[in-house]
């Protein structure tokens, strides 16, 4: 059972209440239970652990908040609520629990705090294009994506971070996950992310990379410096370079 396993992910076991306690109905730990995992969603910080959370709850046939989202979604009203953090980890929830992949999924189209963004960074997972620019991404955040892209059957070709603070060590692991052979992204944007000469250095690896995919790389407005640009130039030399375009 997720139950358990997620609530001790949470590291605050000890203050669940007990579903086998011999002094409560059944029904009055459970609904204690799930106001306490409704209580962490709204809490957790990981992106990751609310799903899981969100999990718990389907165990305990607890969705009014995902059928709330998922009768937003039916209508085509969603993107004009402000959606609050833990609706936003409802609506990941949802569509990563789709069986249909995403075309498209462009964070834009909700309007959410940054908060909710990182929240929705997950949907990664199950989409074909992705659209994250421009929303405060953190390095916890790139971890995520990183992850989406070593996934066996991972279905993102196209993924734009553009205009987030990124910096370079989330570059890095940005690039372990280019670097995975179940990687198949073909274009990347990285517009304005505060990248330096080092991220050059971990993007020239993933292109010497025996199963690079990428095709289309945009590193506009970053300080890669004349140092950069020849770490960048080695990886392009590389055979297993297949890079089309470089911005």
């Amino acid at each position: 059972m997720l139950l358990g396993g997620l609530l001790t992910q949470t590291g605050s076991r000890s203050t669940v209440p007990d579903l086998q306690t011999q002094t409560e109905s059944r029904s009055q730990s459970i609904e204690k239970t799930v106001q306490y995992i409704k209580k962490m969603i709204k809490k957790e910080s990981s992106a990751e652990r609310t799903i899981n959370l969100f999990h718990c709850l389907n165990e305990l046939n607890v969705n009014s908040l995902v059928q709330e989202i998922q009768n937003s979604l039916r209508s085509g009203n969603l993107s004009d609520k402000k959606l609050v953090p833990d609706q936003c980890s409802a609506l990941a929830f949802v569509l990563l629990m789709s069986e249909e992949i995403l075309d498209e999924f462009d964070l834009e189209t909700y309007n959410i705090s940054a908060a909710g963004h990182q929240r929705l960074v997950p949907v990664v997972r199950n989409c074909r294009k992705s659209i994250l620019n421009n929303c405060k991404l953190t390095r916890k955040c790139c971890n995520i994506v990183a992850s989406a892209l070593q996934s066996s059957n991972s279905p993102l070709r196209d993924l734009d971070l553009s205009y987030n603070n990124l910096g370079d060590s989330a570059m890095k692991l940005l690039c372990a996950g280019l670097m995975s052979q179940n990687c198949k992204l073909q274009r990347l944007g990285l517009n304005s992310c505060n990248l330096t000469e080092k991220s050059c250095d971990s993007l020239a690896s993933s292109l010497q990379s025996s199963n690079s995919p990428l095709r289309d790389l945009d590193l506009s407005y970053n300080n890669l410096r004349d140092s950069g640009v020849e770490l960048l130039c080695a990886g392009l030399m590389t055979p297993n370079c297949k890079l089309q375009r470089l911005g």
